[in-house]
Formats: structure tokens, C-alpha cells, sequence
């Protein structure tokens, strides 16, 4: 079994008001922090999906084990950065069907390779479900997607977003106490909050 890594970050960060995933974070930047916790866990291929007009984030991801993938138009939403990811793992690696997604946000530096793999422990290829963390009653990412469920989200409509697989595939949550689960960073004040929160200034 193969663990594939999708991240989407393709987004204008309209609510932040400036490039969220580029904003100090710890010793390095948030978007370091986010791929330092996949490259870190069990995953084997982390792919990133960054807009074309965005050569310093491409650059910055670089800096990592990760493949990044550029979009000729910037896609229109999270799900479409997804397919663009997703498409391109299939032409290039070619899954089997025990193998597995996982996807999560870019602006989530407060994940952690345990959770990571908390989640992909939980995967059982002879029973495929949608997989997330439980924490405090909330469901959290990263969600796991086994490889022959994948082809689901092509059959999303148009304005359906991820979330919507949930109400047509088998799944589970696994519990977990790990809070970075459901940290997103969106806008200033979330940035202020948590910044802190983790030790910054």
C-alpha cells in the first residue's frame, strides 16, 4: 500500500489580506510547517498544488521532498487544486486500488506527522472508507480517501464541495487529541491567535 499526500494551496488568501502560506511561522514559514509534518510522517509522495502566478511559494515548497504542480489557469475552487493533484499522481504513479489519498489544507502548520499516521493506521485497504480525526466531538483533517473511492470526487457537481463525499461513501472517524487537526489559518486574527498560541511573537 502506497500513501499519496495532496495539498492543496492554490487560493488567493482573500480573508488574510496577504499570502497567508508565505507568514513566519516557528523558525520558518507556515507553508514549512505544513510540509515538514507530511514529509515527516508515513506518507511516501506529498503533492502541492501552487498557482502559476505564484513563483515564491513554488520556490518555497521546493525547499522540501515534495512535488509541486502548477495549473495552467488558477483553479476556481480547493476541489479543483484536488483533481489537478489527483490526475497527476495517476498519470505519473498509477495506484493501486489499496492505496490511499490523504489531503488537508495548506494553512495547517499545526499538524503533525503522529496525527498523520494516526489516520493512515486506521486505513484498511479490505474495507475502504473515508477516514478523518475526531477531536472534542469535531472532525478535523487530514481525510484519507482510499484510491478506488477517489474517482468519486469527479462525480461531485459543480458547486458540491469535498465534504459532500461524506453523505455518499462509507466512512469513520478515529479519535484523536491531537488539536492542530482543526487549526486553520484563514484571516489576521486567526494568524494573531495562533501565532502566539505556538510559541511565536
Amino acid at each position: 500500500m502506497t500513501a499519496y499526500a495532496i495539498i492543496p494551496a492554490a487560493g488567493e488568501s482573500r480573508r488574510m489580506g496577504q499570502p497567508k502560506l508565505l507568514l513566519p511561522w516557528k523558525d520558518g514559514l507556515i507553508i514549512d510547517a505544513t510540509l515538514e509534518a507530511w514529509v515527516a510522517s508515513r506518507v511516501e509522495q506529498v503533492v502541492i498544488t501552487v498557482r502559476a502566478d505564484n513563483p515564491q511559494l513554488q520556490q518555497q515548497c521546493l525547499k522540501h521532498p515534495v512535488e509541486v504542480v502548477v495549473p495552467e489557469q488558477p483553479p476556481a475552487d480547493m476541489k479543483r487544486s484536488v483533481l489537478y493533484a489527483m490526475d497527476y499522481i495517476g498519470r505519473c504513479y498509477q495506484p493501486e486500488e489499496t492505496d490511499c489519498l490523504l489531503l488537508a489544507p495548506a494553512d495547517m502548520p499545526g499538524l503533525s506527522a503522529p496525527l498523520i499516521d494516526l489516520v493512515l493506521d486506521a486505513h484498511q485497504p479490505a474495507d475502504p472508507r473515508l477516514l478523518a480525526p475526531l477531536v472534542d466531538g469535531q472532525q478535523g483533517h487530514p481525510l484519507l480517501i482510499p484510491w478506488q473511492l477517489a474517482g468519486e470526487l469527479r462525480r461531485l457537481n459543480e458547486d458540491e464541495g469535498i465534504n459532500k463525499l461524506w453523505d455518499r461513501l462509507p466512512s469513520a472517524r478515529v479519535d484523536s487529541n491531537h488539536p492542530g487537526s482543526l487549526v486553520d489559518i484563514d484571516t489576521p486574527q486567526d494568524y494573531q491567535q495562533y501565532h502566539q498560541d505556538s510559541g511565536g511573537d
